[in-house]
């Protein structure tokens, strides 16, 4: 699975806050940049890992991890794992932009962990989706999303920076992974505090801390993220996609999809379609 939106952003180039591109690929090929890329770029990775080598240094970009590159700054990266390296990027500009990662402190390479990638992919969704319909009112809609795309990245940051967060991410690495491998079976909230021996206060605190969610919205938005490519790489029903990622009424699966991409999972899935 792979895309690439470079859409028409005549429409905004004018605004503070836009997006220029987006896109992924699972297995992201060899990128040699010698005179870097004019935009600032924000990639992460969701499965396998890569190396950057940049300003003299080689770094290896772990699974699960948010890469910052500066504009014109030369680079080359490529994937380490040979079956798959799942490789989304997003590219933003405009005045605002630059002003706003200047304040965040965002002006040379930067590799950190992912605390949430739900909510990265549930706003690279929204852009991409912005993208595909490619009206002036969803170009617009964009440039809304880069605000929230740039902000999710700069509290990650931060809380990779926290030592609360660091001890609360360990703990919550393996029932991540239980999520992450279980979540077409029924999750519960006491299955979770069970995993991890705490009391559901306390695991609402953690995933509040580290993830910015709840724990069973954040169940929630790994099934949606599943359905989403069920939708998109399958000939499953909407009804057949909402039991196999874990929800038991479709009516429910229905709302929380639209609730989350702004469209009905039919119509994501015509819209998918017809990018193809």
């Amino acid at each position: 699975m792979w895309f690439i939106c470079y859409p028409d952003i005549t429409p905004v180039k004018e605004l503070p806050f836009y997006t220029i591109s987006v896109g992924m690929h699972l297995w992201q090929y060899p990128t040699p940049r010698e005179n870097g890329y004019p935009y600032p770029q924000f990639l992460y990775s969701n499965k396998g890992s890569g190396k950057l080598i940049t300003e003299g240094k080689t770094h290896i970009i772990p699974e699960h991890s948010i890469i910052f590159l500066p504009a014109n700054v030369p680079h080359y990266y490529e994937a380490v794992t040979e079956d798959i390296w799942d490789v989304r990027w997003f590219v933003p500009y405009g005045d605002g932009t630059v002003a706003l990662l200047k304040q965040f402190g965002f002006d040379r390479c930067r590799i950190f962990p992912i605390t949430n990638l739900g909510a990265l992919d549930e706003i690279h969704n929204k852009i991409h989706m912005a993208f595909q319909i490619n009206t002036k009112e969803s170009i617009f809609f964009s440039a809304s999303y880069t605000y929230e795309f740039l902000f999710e990245f700069y509290r990650q940051y931060k809380e990779h920076s926290s030592p609360k967060s660091a001890q609360y991410r360990r703990r919550l690495t393996p029932l991540i992974e239980f999520i992450e491998h279980n979540f077409d079976s029924e999750i519960t909230q006491p299955m979770l505090c069970e995993q991890l021996h705490v009391s559901p206060q306390h695991l609402c605190r953690m995933f509040r801390e580290c993830l910015n969610t709840r724990p069973m919205a954040y169940v929630t938005q790994i099934r949606l993220r599943h359905a989403s490519e069920l939708l998109a790489h399958s000939e499953l029903s909407v009804s057949q996609i909402s039991e196999r990622v874990g929800f038991n009424n479709l009516n429910y699966f229905c709302k929380e999809f639209k609730r989350h991409s702004g469209m009905t999972p039919t119509t994501y899935r015509n819209h998918t379609l017809n990018q193809l």
